[in-house]
């Protein structure tokens, strides 16, 4: 059995555009190496893709080998916009960018689109972003409206003033912040579509301890208990780290960031574990900033 019903998997395609993970040391993605990825993803079962316009050129590289034959959901995100307010200039960037979007994927609507900076939508003016986005949806250019958080703080001013059809969340055996704070549960409650991020950190759960810099000091424990945990219950650490995301139910879809074929034959081949999620509170890091890859140092 797998650890997961395939189409909760999402695939997260950053690494096709640029070079992306402060652990990854294989790059870039090669364009074969995306189009075999994406014909055995298809093969089985995962129907869903992640990407940015801000991801290099992975919106490019997905136009180019997606067949067109099978109908991906595509979900995309909106540049972060530099700026204290929004005005409509901000408006016809925003409209320009999907339409360059459309474009590079070869599509004439997708699934998903996100705000890649939440905090936009906070700004004066931000209910523009939110008018446009639900007039791309009236028009057919998109299904469903959304926006990328990072903290329980912004969820619940996103709750309060946006009805949103899909989140993204960071999420992940040593981030549990949304979980305690119940989070979680009220996105859900409004029927919101939840996609975890950063189930692996970055790599950093994945990657041996030996050669995390010193940078992670106040991390390495926590990593060290993690892989102590793994080792107790004679499992990977891939298999622990996906098997909590994928026992907590509120969770739609789990994005992965899959760079190598061999990668994802490993992921689809997991053994099905199921955990109850209590049992790994000792795990948890409450400091937000040593959770955000942004504020990592190497």
């Amino acid at each position: 059995m797998k650890i997961f019903n395939m189409p909760e998997i999402a695939l997260g395609t950053v690494q096709f555009g640029m070079h992306y993970g402060i652990t990854n040391q294989l790059g870039k993605t090669q364009k074969n190496e995306a189009k075999n990825i994406l014909e055995y993803a298809w093969k089985n079962g995962i129907n869903t893709l992640d990407t940015a316009s801000s991801y290099g050129n992975s919106e490019e590289v997905l136009g180019e080998v997606i067949d067109i034959d099978n109908d991906w959901k595509i979900i995309t995100k909106i540049p972060d916009i530099k700026s204290n307010s929004i005005g409509i200039k901000h408006i016809n960037q925003m409209l320009d960018s999907f339409k360059s979007s459309l474009s590079k994927l070869k599509k004439e609507s997708i699934y998903g689109l996100l705000l890649h900076n939440c905090n936009n939508i906070f700004l004066p003016g931000g209910e523009k972003i939110f008018e446009a986005m639900q007039q791309l949806k009236k028009d057919g250019f998109i299904k469903k409206i959304g926006v990328s958080l990072y903290d329980r703080e912004q969820i619940n001013y996103l709750l309060s003033n946006y009805p949103v059809d899909l989140v993204q969340i960071p999420i992940n055996i040593l981030d549990q912040r949304l979980i305690d704070g119940g989070e979680l549960k009220k996105l859900k409650k409004q029927e919101v579509e939840i996609h975890a991020r950063s189930v692996f950190l970055q790599g950093l759960l994945l990657s041996p301890q030996e050669i995390l810099p010193l940078s992670f000091k106040p991390l390495l424990e926590k990593v060290k208990a993690f892989h102590q945990e793994a080792n107790r219950r004679n499992i990977s650490a891939i298999q622990l780290s996906l098997g909590f995301v994928k026992s907590i139910k509120e969770i739609d879809k789990v994005v992965l960031g899959i760079n190598t074929l061999e990668h994802l034959y490993e992921v689809v081949n997991l053994e099905n574990i199921n955990f109850d999620i209590t049992e790994f509170s000792h795990l948890k890091v409450d400091d937000k900033t040593l959770l955000n890859p942004s504020n990592w140092k190497v």
